[in-house]
C-alpha cells in the first residue's frame, strides 16, 4: 500500500494564535501518512545571541507548541535561522518538536547527528528524511565538536565575460561549485539513508530569496546529484516564493516550495530598506513594498504556495503532485479547490516557472480530497 507524504516549505507560526493560520490546511494535511516541513525559526524562551546572525527569527516556545497537532510528523532544521538563538535555541527547538512527537533532521549536537536521517515507518514502509543547507551565517554549520546545521556549502566564482577585452564595470559571469568535502558528506548521508529505509526524501535550503523565478546552477546540479545518488524526491525552500518542478531520472524535484505559514514579526527590515532592494533587483526582485502586508513582507507573487504530494509505492515507485494554496492577508494559508480561480492562477504560475527554467514537466489537473492537485508528468 503506498505511503502518502506531503512536503511543504517554510513553516514558522510566530503569533499568539498561530494555529488559526492552519485552519484551511488541517483537513488536507490530516489525510497524509507523513507531513514534512522546514521549521524556519527558533522556538525558545531563553534565546542566546548568535554573533554572526543576520536577522533574528525566533518566537516563544508556546507559539510552536501545536505543530504536532496540525499534524507535522518530521521537520528539517537545516536553515539559515536555526542558530539565531545560539546553541540553546537549537536545543530548545529540537526539544519542543520532539515533545510533540515530531522527528527532526538537518541539525544536531555535531556533524554526525546533523547528517543522520529521521526514519519513519508507515504500514511496514520506511521513509528516511534528510536536510541540508547552503545559505546561512558563517559558523552555523555543525562540526565534529560543536552543534549546528548540516552544511552543503557552495563557492561563488566571478569571471570577466570577455577576458580579451578591457571593459571595466560590466556584469561578470557568475558560476558556483560545491565544497567537495560537503558534497562527499551529502552523498554519504544519502547512501546511508538508502540502506536504512525503503524511500529517501532530501530537503535542501538554498537559492536566493531576493529574486523570484530564478533557479541557480548549483541548485540544479546538486538536486539532480541527490537523485543520482539515491534520493527518491528532493524538496527545496528558502526562496520565499515558488520555483519550478522537474522530474530527473523519474524522480520529482520541487525546486522551491515557498512558504506555507511563515510569520515575520519584528524582523528588523523596513519598507524603505525593502524598497532599496526592489530598486536594486528590478523586475525579478522579491521586494515590492506596495504589495507587502504585515506578516509577510514579500511581493504578491510570493503568496502563491502549496503542498508537494508524494505517493511512495514498493520498489521505489513514486507519483508526485502539487496542491496549490494561497497565503492570506491575515497570515493564514488556504489550500485551493478546483473551482477557485486562484487555484488555476497558481497552476499557471508554476507552468510559467517551468518554462522559465527549461523544465519539460507537464501538470495534469486532478483532485485530492476535494482540492486541486497538479499531477507531475514528464
Amino acid at each position: 500500500m503506498p505511503v502518502t507524504v506531503f512536503a511543504v516549505g517554510d513553516v514558522f507560526p510566530a503569533i499568539e494564535d498561530g494555529r488559526a493560520a492552519f485552519r484551511e490546511l488541517e483537513p488536507l494535511l490530516r489525510s497524509a501518512g507523513i507531513v514534512f516541513g522546514n521549521c524556519e525559526g527558533v522556538y525558545s524562551d531563553r534565546p542566546a545571541k548568535s554573533p554572526s546572525r543576520k536577522h533574528f527569527m525566533g518566537a516563544p516556545r508556546a507559539y510552536g507548541a501545536f505543530l504536532g497537532e496540525i499534524p507535522f510528523h518530521v521537520m528539517t532544521l537545516a536553515n539559515n535561522h536555526m542558530i539565531d538563538g545560539g546553541y540553546v535555541g537549537l536545543a530548545d527547538t529540537k526539544q519542543l518538536l520532539r515533545e510533540q512527537g515530531i522527528e527532526v533532521t538537518g541539525a544536531g549536537e555535531d556533524i554526525e547527528q546533523a547528517t543522520t536521517p529521521a526514519v519513519l515507518e508507515r504500514d511496514g514502509t520506511t521513509v528516511a528524511f534528510l536536510g541540508f543547507c547552503s545559505v546561512y551565517p558563517v559558523g552555523y554549520e555543525a562540526r565534529s565538536d560543536r552543534p549546528g546545521l548540516a552544511p552543503l556549502r557552495v563557492r561563488t566564482h566571478y569571471e570577466d565575460p570577455d577576458p580579451n577585452f578591457w571593459e571595466p564595470g560590466i556584469e561578470p559571469l557568475i558560476s558556483t561549485a560545491p565544497f567537495q568535502d560537503d558534497l562527499r558528506r551529502f552523498r554519504a548521508a544519502i547512501a546511508s539513508a538508502r540502506e536504512q529505509a525503503d524511500h529517501v526524501i532530501v530537503a535542501c535550503h538554498w537559492g536566493y530569496s531576493s529574486w523570484v523565478e530564478v533557479v541557480q546552477d548549483y541548485e540544479l546540479q546538486l538536486a539532480r546529484d541527490a537523485v543520482e545518488h539515491g534520493a527518491d524526491a528532493v524538496v527545496c525552500h528558502h526562496h520565499h516564493s515558488l520555483r519550478g518542478i522537474e522530474l530527473h531520472e523519474g524522480k520529482p524535484i520541487f525546486h522551491g516550495l515557498g512558504a506555507l505559514v511563515h510569520h515575520f514579526v519584528d524582523f528588523g527590515s523596513t519598507r524603505e530598506s525593502r524598497a532599496k532592494l526592489e530598486q536594486r533587483y528590478g523586475e525579478r526582485s522579491a521586494q515590492r513594498p506596495d504589495e507587502f502586508f504585515e506578516l509577510f513582507p514579500y511581493r504578491a507573487d510570493a503568496r502563491r504556495t502549496g503542498i508537494a504530494t508524494l505517493e511512495l509505492a514498493p520498489g521505489r515507485e513514486i507519483a508526485a503532485g502539487f496542491v496549490p494554496a494561497m497565503i492570506m492577508l491575515d497570515g493564514s494559508t488556504e489550500a485551493l479547490r478546483p473551482d477557485d480561480p486562484r487555484a488555476e492562477d497558481v497552476a499557471a504560475y508554476i507552468e510559467r516557472l517551468n518554462t522559465h527554467a527549461g523544465f519539460e514537466t507537464s501538470l495534469a489537473r486532478g483532485e485530492r480530497d476535494g482540492y486541486l492537485e497538479l499531477r507531475v508528468l514528464q
